[in-house]
This record gives C-alpha cells, sequence and structure tokens, in this order.
C-alpha cells in the first residue's frame, strides 16, 4: 500500500475487527497539519492510519468524538461524512489539545463467541506534553491510556474506569508498522518501552471485560475495549558529545554566536536569573576560543551591554545586530529598551565599526547570511513604559555593496519572536518562536530570495514548547535545529518534514548551536529549567 508523505499521522489509533474480511482493519483519526494553520481531523478505516476502502467509514459514523483543552475544557465535535472522507476541519489553536473518539459496534458474533466491541481513541501531541495527562480523558473513554516520557523510556499508562487496570496488552507501531513484541500493564497499569531501540509512532491497548449480559436483545458473553493513540514520532536516542573545550568565561543566555576563522565567537547575553534584568544581569564582552587547539578564552573588548541580540559572520567579519538594554539597576523596576545598532568587527584589525542602524529597534529576533547578505527576521520593540511591539517587517543587506543599506522583504506572514533563522539551500527559515497571541509555536516559515515569497515548511517534531528559544544553523548541505526539550533535529532531503536524530544529553534553550565544520556542530550557553545556565561547551560528531 503506498502511503501519502504529505500526512502527518498524528491521529487517534483504534483496533478493529474487520469480520467480512481475511486481514484486520482498524479505525483510525488522523490530523493532518496539526500545527499548521489549517489543520483538519480524518477517519481512516483500514490496516494502518492510511486511506483505504472508504465505504468502510460508514461503520464510524455517529462516534462520540470531543477536544479537551490544556484547562480540562470539553468540547464536542462532529465528524463529516462527504467525498470519501470522514473529517472536520479544526481551530489552529487547537495544536496542544486532545481529541478522544468513542464508538461501539454492539454485539458481534465471532464463531462460537459473542462479545460487545468497544472503541475508544484519541490523538494529542507530542508524549512530552501535559495534555496526554488530561484527566477529563478518563471521563469520557471506558478503556483510557497516557502515554509519557521518562528518562528515554516511553512509559504507557493505562486506566478502566478510571482506574489502573493490570494485564491489559501494549502494542506498539514503530514507522506505521505493529512491533512483535507486546507489553503487558503491571499492577499499576504501567508498561515501558526503550526508546532507543525504534521510534514509536502510535499504540494499541486490548482490554477484556469478564462481563455478560444482553444488549439490543443479543446476548454476550465479554465486553472487548480497544484504545490506541497517536502522535509525533517518540525516540530516544542518546546523543553523545564531547568536551574538549574550556567553559565558557560568562555564563549567558540570549546571546550571539558565530566561527570565523577556525575560532568560536559569542557576545553579550543575560547574566542574571530569569526574568530579572538590570544593567549589571547583562553582559558586554566579545569572547572567543580556537576551534582546533582549544586553549583559553580570549577577551576581545567590551561593548555595550545587549541581550536578545544576533551575531553571524561573513568574509572575515563579525556583525553584531540589534538586542535590549536594560538601563535598571539590580531592584528596580525593568527599563528595557531595544537596539537598532548595526557593527562589523573586523578579525584582521580587532577593531569595531558602525554601520547603518537597523531600520527599527529590535531584540528577541534572529538573523542569517546568505550569499553575503544578512537577513533580519522576527522580534520586537521594547522602549521603557511603552507598550512592546511586536514586528510585522523583515529586512536584508548586501554586505558587498559600497553603502550598505537595509531593503525591507516581503511582510512576514507572522508574528514571532524568541525564534532561530537559518540559511539553508538558498532559503531562509525562520523556525519556531513565541507568536503575538503568547502562544508557542512548532511552524516553520519559510522566504525565498530568488521568487520574494513566503511560504510555509514543516512543523518541529514535538509539543509546542519545542519551538521556544531553538537554535538552527546548515552545515554540510543539511538544516539542524537544537529544541527546547533537547531533540537535535535536522530537514529531511526533500525538505517537507523535520526528522528527529535523537536526544541531546542537555536540553538548553536560548542557546546557540553553530557549526565547526561539515561534520562537528558545537553548542555553548543557554539554560534549562530544572538546571539552570549551562558553562559546559558542547561538540557532537555528525552522521550523515
Amino acid at each position: 500500500m503506498k502511503r501519502n508523505a504529505n500526512i502527518l499521522f498524528y491521529g487517534v489509533c483504534l483496533l478493529a475487527t474487520c469480520l467480512q474480511t481475511a486481514q484486520a482493519h482498524f479505525p483510525w483519526l488522523v490530523i493532518e497539519q496539526r500545527a499548521g494553520e489549517k489543520p483538519v481531523v480524518q477517519v481512516y478505516f483500514s490496516e494502518g492510519p492510511v486511506a483505504d476502502n472508504p465505504e468502510l467509514l460508514q461503520r464510524l459514523t455517529g462516534a462520540n468524538t470531543w477536544q479537551l483543552s490544556g484547562r480540562e475544557q470539553t468540547t464536542p465535535i462532529q465528524l463529516v461524512l462527504s467525498n470519501e472522507h470522514l473529517s472536520l476541519p479544526l481551530d489552529a489553536s487547537w495544536s496542544d489539545s486532545l481529541i478522544v473518539l468513542s464508538k461501539s459496534l454492539g454485539v458481534r458474533t465471532r464463531g462460537a463467541d459473542s462479545f460487545v466491541l468497544n472503541y475508544y481513541g484519541k490523538t494529542g501531541p507530542a508524549v512530552t506534553s501535559r495534555a496526554w495527562q488530561n484527566k477529563k480523558s478518563s471521563e469520557l473513554l471506558a478503556l483510557d491510556v497516557q502515554p509519557s516520557l521518562d528518562a528515554g523510556q516511553l512509559v504507557v499508562q493505562v486506566l478502566f474506569r478510571g482506574k489502573p487496570v493490570a494485564d491489559a496488552e501494549v502494542t506498539l507501531l514503530s514507522d506505521l508498522v505493529d512491533l512483535d513484541e507486546k507489553l503487558i500493564t503491571n499492577t499499576q497499569g504501567k508498561a515501558s518501552y526503550d526508546l532507543t531501540r525504534k521510534p514509536i509512532h502510535a499504540l494499541r491497548v486490548k482490554f477484556t471485560e469478564k462481563a455478560s449480559g444482553t444488549l439490543d436483545g443479543k446476548e454476550y458473553s465479554e465486553i472487548r475495549h480497544y484504545t490506541t493513540a497517536t502522535f509525533p514520532s517518540a525516540s530516544y536516542h542518546p546523543l553523545k558529545t564531547s568536551h574538549p573545550l574550556a567553559d565558557i568565561p560568562e555564563t549567558v543566555t540570549s546571546f550571539g554566536a558565530a566561527v570565523a576563522s577556525g575560532r568560536l565567537y559569542y557576545y553579550g547575553g543575560h547574566t542574571g536569573s530569569a526574568h530579572s534584568y538590570s544593567t549589571e544581569g547583562q553582559a558586554n564582552t566579545l569572547w572567543s576560543i580556537d576551534l582546533k587547539d582549544g586553549g583559553a578564552w580570549k577577551n576581545h573588548g567590551q561593548g555595550p551591554r545587549l541581550q536578545g541580540l544576533a551575531l553571524v559572520a561573513d568574509e572575515g567579519k563579525l556583525y553584531r545586530l540589534g538586542g535590549f538594554t536594560a538601563r535598571n539597576a539590580p531592584g528596580e523596576d525593568h527599563d528595557l529598551w531595544s537596539s537598532d545598532s548595526f557593527a562589523s568587527y573586523d578579525l584582521a584589525t580587532g577593531k569595531w565599526n558602525d554601520l547603518p542602524p537597523l531600520p527599527e529597534r529590535r531584540s528577541s529576533f534572529d538573523a542569517a547570511v546568505l550569499d553575503h547578505k544578512i537577513y533580519v527576521i522576527g522580534g520586537w520593540s521594547m522602549g521603557g513604559a511603552e507598550k512592546n511591539q511586536w514586528h510585522t517587517t523583515a529586512w536584508v543587506c548586501d554586505l558587498t555593496a559600497n553603502q550598505p543599506e537595509w531593503t525591507a522583504l516581503p511582510s512576514p506572514p507572522f508574528q514571532r519572536r524568541a525564534l532561530s533563522v537559518a540559511a539553508h539551500d538558498g532559503k531562509i527559515y525562520a523556525i519556531g518562536g513565541m507568536q503575538s497571541d503568547g502562544n508557542v509555536t512548532t511552524n516553520t516559515a519559510i522566504y525565498d530570495p530568488a521568487q520574494k515569497t513566503w511560504s510555509e515548511g514543516p512543523s518541529l517534531i514535538g509539543s509546542g514548547m519545542t519551538g521556544f528559544g531553538t537554535a538552527a544553523f546548515a552545515t554540510g548541505g543539511i538544516l539542524y535545529v537544537s529544541t527546547y526539550d533537547g531533540t537535535l533535529q535536522k530537514l529531511s532531503a526533500d525538505g517537507k518534514q523535520w526528522e528527529l536524530l535523537g536526544n541531546l544529553e542537555n536540553a538548553r534553550f536560548f542557546h546557540r548551536m553553530v557549526p565547526v565544520d561539515d561534520n562537528r556542530l558545537v553548542f555553548l550557553g543557554g539554560s534549562n529549567m530544572q538546571v539552570g545556565k549551562f558553562e559546559e561547551v558542547e561538540i557532537l560528531e555528525l552522521t550523515k
């Protein structure tokens, strides 16, 4: 059966037995473009989560389906059967919600057995999301399943009528194929699987209730319950890094970093505690270290105190852009001002030179170089007591011009900050970030300089927070992104999806990831909600 590569199989997987055919068929509720602007929930009835005979969809009409929000609000939704599809467009704000479904096929007879056949299912974001522990789910589904991730293990919690159930059979799916190994829940209703072995995309649970009776005039001797869940690919392949370089001299977040002439440079950043900003809590030093020989970090002098800035490199120079300065002392009310500064640092002379300023004050953005042009995308403008202004503009500056100047790009179809920007394959990628409504997105937007157009790219693998404070760079012809939850992802060769490479030991955000060469990435700075800021500099050997 040909697989549709354009479908993101974020769906509700439900087990059924097709009594009229020799092979089993299952109802699957699949969400296409879950993290996109126009998600659609589709229902399939086949051997796997792909379209099959549309006539089988008749069996699933009338199913009870609900959307469960993060605030545990329950909203009934009604699927529509039309044009060989059982589907419903969803609101884009539901990206971190659960969709759950319940359907009973009544009494079925197979040989000498008569039983009630009940289906339940759910779909949600990444298993790291708290959405999966929504308590309302167990109220709606007699047989509920709550997957989670714990130290590289996929933990499956099975509940029957709200209580843990032992001896339930769990089938895991990898790349839409059942694994031969079956898991059996313990007395706490749990079973686990080592995600270093294979990525898991879905699971199915079977539980038989020993109960007899009569339903619709038909006798039965037991009730068979089946529940499945599907989610973005869950895997845990630990990525081992080395630490050949000295710790950074200033532990910072929201700083700029670049590699030039065999040295790793970083500038500025936030040195204080989370959400506490002051002049003293912002760094203003340009540091560098030799990537080949290591040694001590070199101090190249001071400049303005900045965080939320960008630093890029091109043709023997570093370029520092934007950021914000806290004008208040520690303990005083925040007085934060975004900057429009643009300056170059000549590696040969060791001197900074001011360049034409950005057209607007800008911080919490990112920048990338493509064909000797700097592209600036995202961010906002802070001006003390003034209301923060989310930018709807993007700009490019040609570094080869005798008189460099900023030229407006077509307006991006988004407003985001705390995003990452990278150049790859002749295009500019804007990845993740916080939106002006306060929600974090995993979406990718792509700017094509040749066509001067924006387009929608694939969404990162993970929950909404995955896209917050990411770091991205392309090397060796591959675009990589390091995420909030510690996953390292790469863009597929056809550019249609992100692929999960594994999990970094140190999950960082508001950090920087830049290439040492075509085969190595270096990670520095940033923080983690559990352990705080990082001093370690890590280098990862890439496998092609």
